[in-house]
């Protein structure tokens, strides 16, 4: 899985390597997120329901539900 953009060290033509694509996808993404957990009640919620259950995924559950 070769892309021929880049040099053997990840850099393309104006320097900018492969790894800073991702991390300025990554923080797009997780700005993306923040904004819509602020902005959208059904998506807080959707969040918070992920958050229970990543909580509960154990044995020791405590009532959360």
């Amino acid at each position: 899985m070769g892309n021929p953009n880049f040099d053997k060290n990840g850099l393309d033509g104006t320097g900018t390597h492969w790894f800073q694509y991702l991390a300025f996808g990554f923080t797009l993404f997780f700005f993306l997120i923040i904004w819509l957990y602020f902005r959208d009640y059904n998506f807080q919620l959707f969040i918070e329901n992920i958050f229970k259950v990543l909580n509960c995924s154990s044995f020791n559950c405590n009532g959360v539900y």
